[in-house]
């Protein structure tokens, strides 16, 4: 009944003007027969106008879809346009304002893409966000589609049960947006697939894409995956790649590179050593003979897939390039410590165990700062770190603190998931962490514990091999992986120091890759359990003395334990102490301690610190 009302309303009016210039009338075809007739075209599209409901005027050979007498109807701004899905937004306004009136994630309704710049109907409602955009608003009711050819398909709304069904022409789920769906057999497309006949796409050269609406046997050219999928055929150069892949733009910018990307189709043309080219952001080596994203400005390359994963809306604001760098006349008033800092070379401080405030491993070489008045320490490196960093594993620019933004300074860095004192790069927009070690450690590391260079991924699901840990929740998804064989290193292990101290032996512990005998029992000489071989280990050559590193570290070995604070619970400094179980219980919840506690020495009391302890004293 509403295609019908629909109808007389067209036909009461001009259309095209071909009344009003040949004073013939229009009637409606509702199944077209050429009559061994030359093919007809719409004088709307220009494309042949084969079967369906379509007008044609009785005396001359004028012919149009009923769809396309719709398009081009009341195209001026602020005219009124009638949306038959739309309920009590029955009546929608044609505008082109290039903003959301401030409101954020206005979505089509047909589509469920974005609405942003261009032409859009919106509810005339002005408290309604209703919004969609001209060619939704103006798609077909009815269609016939090549992959479907018996039966006409019917635009939709979608309910509950249709976010649950699959396009049969690209397989993917049809989600919340409208389709189309024939009535008779339950066929369904998405509006994606129904109202595209080709996909242009623009890599190396210019592609046009045709899409195949029937499953295939077939190798991608574009991700080099083999199976059976649908697939899109360029007709300029004969590619034949899955439909899915044939919608990656010809540039992409991702959070983990400073450069845009372009998709490169014939990518061992564009390198001189193609057979050793790694993907930048999952370690896996880089088949050339398939599609790539590449870097024009530098080596970047990373697969199709592991580009999308990273997407990102804009370039980073600063390059790591041109990251200014701390002037060491500068140190004193940069790192706001009261007192003056002077270049050592006491090698007494040494043996007495100090470490660095900047990233809290032991001073173990000159020269170094030195506060000639407190217990403030400073590598020469980490003097001079930059003072803002773009870093692979974030998305934002990483700002540089000596002091990290919470009670104490302590932070937790979502690298190597260690609670920890010291210098932070953080993240100004989100809650995002990481020491200076971490966010200083090269990108391609060669560690003196793997006898191949390893490159940082931010896809990989290794588990690291000096310790066999899983990826846990709370870091950051980086590990570092050889392309040569199976070895991964996490960041916790990748910044193990090379050779520490431990109050149980006097000499240093050196941190060991293998055991040295063949022996099938190592226990660690501290919590005497026994060690797995395949792992890491801190050993004494001189004492025989192996450990794990944990036990060696200890629970807390980046906090500054004798470090004091003005906490805005309490009216006093407090002191960061070590508990273990056989400590006192906490003065303010009676519970036994096992780890880091606060210490006024003014009222006599130690409380927990990760609790709300101090609040209660």
């Amino acid at each position: 009944m509403e295609m019908e009302l629909f109808l007389r309303e067209i036909l009461s009016r001009d259309s095209f003007g071909h009344d009003e210039l040949s004073g013939h009338q229009l009637k409606i075809l509702e199944e077209l027969k050429n009559d061994g007739k030359e093919e007809v075209v719409c004088v709307r599209c220009n494309k042949p106008v084969v079967r369906g409901l379509a007008f044609k005027c009785k005396v001359c050979p004028f012919l149009c879809h009923v769809s396309c007498s719709r398009e081009g109807e009341n195209e001026y701004y602020g005219s009124t346009y009638y949306f038959h899905f739309g309920g009590r937004h029955d009546q929608l306004m044609l505008t082109e304002e290039l903003k959301n009136d401030g409101k954020e994630g206005v979505v089509c309704v047909v589509c469920k893409e974005k609405v942003e710049a261009g032409p859009r109907y919106k509810c005339s409602a002005s408290e309604c966000n209703f919004q969609l955009h001209k060619s939704c608003a103006q798609l077909p009711r009815e269609m016939h589609h090549p992959s479907h050819p018996d039966h006409i398909l019917i635009l939709q709304w979608p309910t509950v049960y249709s976010s649950e069904s699959n396009c049969n022409a690209c397989g993917k789920s049809c989600g919340k947006s409208f389709f189309y769906k024939c009535e008779e057999c339950d066929f369904i497309v998405d509006i994606t697939c129904a109202t595209r006949t080709q996909v242009n796409n623009t890599g190396d050269c210019q592609h046009a894409f045709v899409p195949f609406f029937r499953k295939i046997h077939f190798t991608c050219d574009a991700c080099g995956q083999e199976g059976t999928d649908f697939a899109s055929l360029c007709t300029i150069c004969r590619l034949l790649i899955h439909s899915r892949c044939a919608g990656f733009p010809h540039t992409m910018i991702i959070s983990r590179h400073d450069h845009a990307l372009s998709l490169i189709y014939s990518l061992h043309h564009q390198v001189k050593d193609f057979n050793n080219v790694f993907c930048k952001l999952c370690g896996q080596k880089v088949n050339t003979q398939y599609a790539a994203f590449s870097c024009q400005e530098c080596d970047f390359v990373a697969h199709l897939y592991c580009a999308k994963a990273c997407r990102s809306e804009s370039l980073p604001e600063k390059s790591v390039d041109v990251m200014e760098k701390i002037n060491p006349s500068e140190i004193q008033q940069y790192f706001i410590h009261p007192h003056n800092l002077i270049l050592s070379h006491d090698q007494e401080v040494l043996l007495h165990d100090k470490l660095c405030d900047g990233c809290m491993h032991f001073i173990i070489s000159a020269p170094f700062y030195n506060c000639t008045q407190c217990n403030f320490f400073l590598h020469t490196t980490c003097a001079q770190l930059q003072k803002e960093k773009k870093d692979i594993l974030h998305q934002h620019a990483l700002a540089l603190l000596p002091l990290a933004p919470y009670d104490g300074g302590l932070f937790f860095c979502h690298a190597c998931g260690r609670l920890r004192h010291g210098f932070t790069y953080k993240c100004g927009t989100c809650n995002f962490a990481m020491d200076v070690q971490c966010c200083s450690i090269p990108k391609t590391l060669k560690h003196e514990g793997h006898q191949h260079s390893l490159f940082l991924s931010v896809r990989s699901d290794k588990n690291c091999s000096a310790c066999d840990h899983e990826y846990q929740i709370g870091f950051v998804k980086g590990i570092f992986v050889c392309t040569a064989c199976d070895f991964a290193l996490d960041f916790k292990c990748a910044t193990l120091p090379l050779v520490t101290r431990h109050r149980y032996d006097e000499h240093p512990l050196a941190l060991t890759y293998a055991a040295k005998d063949n022996s099938e029992e190592h226990y660690c000489i501290i919590c005497e359990e026994e060690m797995n071989p395949k792992h890491w280990f801190y050993y004494c050559a001189t004492c025989d003395f192996p450990a794990h590193p944990q036990c060696v570290l200890e629970k807390y070995p980046y906090i500054k334990f004798g470090k004091t604070y003005d906490s805005r619970d309490h009216q006093h400094s407090v002191t960061f102490v070590q508990k273990t179980e056989y400590s006192p219980p906490c003065d303010a919840c009676g519970k036994t301690f096992n780890g880091i506690a606060l210490e006024c020495t003014q009222c006599e009391f130690f409380v927990h610190y990760e609790t709300d302890c101090l609040e209660n004293v």
